[in-house]
């Protein structure tokens, strides 16, 4: 069925696409599921528009004929007519009072750029449709058999919503998609020229990205702003429509007791899963007036995010012709989280491994925050294998 988005007018004259209404192809008596109705106390006639001459004009669809003004005679079509409907019934659409003394509403629906949809009430309280010419400053309403031409009229408006509310999700596991990676976030190389045992301490500064995105769903607006609810109760607030970066900046103090002569390469590791899964969930349309407008809807969600990290010491070696001594390195997780699409938990670990050559360890997962300079904790341990708590929240602290 063919099918156009609507345009409407905004302030100044300037005609854009409508993200929750559009035109489609009538079908006879048989009205198309979301047809706008002219008034809301009558859903079985919706509004209409005709080409004539290749110009569109507005009207009322009822009974399956399209009746609309034109060049002051009232046309009448029952095929090749087009019908305004809501987009999976997101619009909301308001009747705003115009008159020749001031411009169109903001938002006025367009039957095209100088054809706006507009109703008249008449005295005996019935309701015709018809539509305004704003250069004209006069609004054209059929009345039974004739056009007349009104000052005032009533004008279709499309509301849009100033953010979204998003819960109730429910992801489909069949067809979750879930990819773990590895990559190496900062390497550190820490070294004791002295001639005797010394406490090597070098600073460093790791980013890990969390990206949430929830889908460009058709009858919502991009860039507003929305509380997302996710299946474990957890809230963020994010911006709708877009890919959202939640970058974390872990400050991390990376220490070691060499030897004297001696130094060991560090490396921080982290396991980034992402996942891909469709979802249905109640998004609710919140506008300014404190109005609300709810359905179902299906989507696909993206996340990307940290799942565990972890510090991966190299044996210590002379500076002066890089032999290693004959100690193991160490491999040290930082974090392991148990996290799904549905749950979160997050643990801190303090598990240290000494291996000559660190393996690679299951991919786990971390639940994250919707925020950027969060601080990371740890625990730190000697070669020697004794384990010692951070010394401050802000850091997290290894020892050799």
């Amino acid at each position: 069925q063919a099918s156009e988005l609507a345009k409407v007018r905004q302030k100044g004259g300037v005609h854009v696409t409508s993200s929750t209404l559009k035109w489609v192809m009538g079908t006879g008596r048989r009205l198309p599921p979301h047809s706008v109705p002219v008034v809301e106390e009558d859903p079985t006639t919706v509004w209409c528009r005709v080409k004539q001459h290749s110009t569109f004009t507005a009207g009322a669809l009822k009974d399956g004929v399209c009746t609309v003004p034109f060049i002051n005679a009232v046309h009448t079509v029952d095929r090749d007519f087009e019908v305004l409907v809501s987009l999976n019934g997101s619009s909301r659409v308001l009747r705003k009072p115009w008159d020749k003394y001031q411009a169109p509403p903001p938002n006025a629906v367009a039957a095209e750029h100088q054809c706006l949809l507009a109703m008249h009430i008449f005295e005996d309280g019935t309701v015709h449709a018809g539509y305004l010419k704003p250069k004209e400053r006069r609004a054209y309403i059929v009345q039974g058999t004739k056009v007349t031409k009104e000052e005032a009229a009533s004008v279709l408006v499309e509301d849009e919503p100033l953010r979204y509310d998003l819960r109730n999700i429910k992801l489909d596991g069949l067809r979750t998609e879930v990819s773990p990676d590895e990559v190496e976030l900062t390497s550190v190389t820490l070294l004791n020229p002295g001639s005797s045992e010394q406490r090597i301490v070098e600073p460093a500064t790791v980013t890990v990205r969390h990206l949430v995105y929830w889908g460009r769903v058709k009858g919502t607006l991009a860039g507003r702003n929305a509380l997302v609810v996710s299946p474990d109760g957890e809230q963020r607030h994010l911006v709708w429509g877009d890919q959202n970066e939640l970058d974390r900046a872990h400050q991390l103090l990376l220490e070691a007791d060499l030897p004297p002569g001696t130094g060991s390469n560090a490396r921080v590791l982290a396991t980034i899963r992402k996942t891909e899964a469709p979802y249905t969930g109640k998004l609710t349309s919140i506008y300014a007036d404190g109005g609300r407008l709810a359905r179902t809807i299906q989507g696909l969600h993206m996340d990307q995010r940290l799942i565990e990290l972890r510090a991966v010491y190299s044996p210590p070696f002379y500076l002066h012709n890089k032999t290693e001594l004959d100690v193991p390195g160490l491999s040290r997780i930082l974090y392991q989280s148990s996290t799904t699409t549905s749950t979160s938990t997050t643990t801190t670990t303090s598990t240290t491994t000494t291996t000559q050559e660190p393996a690679k360890t299951a991919p786990a997962s971390m639940s994250e925050k919707p925020q950027s300079g969060s601080l990371s904790r740890g625990l730190g341990t000697f070669f020697t294998g004794t384990a010692i708590a951070a010394s401050a929240s802000i850091e997290l602290c290894f020892f050799l």
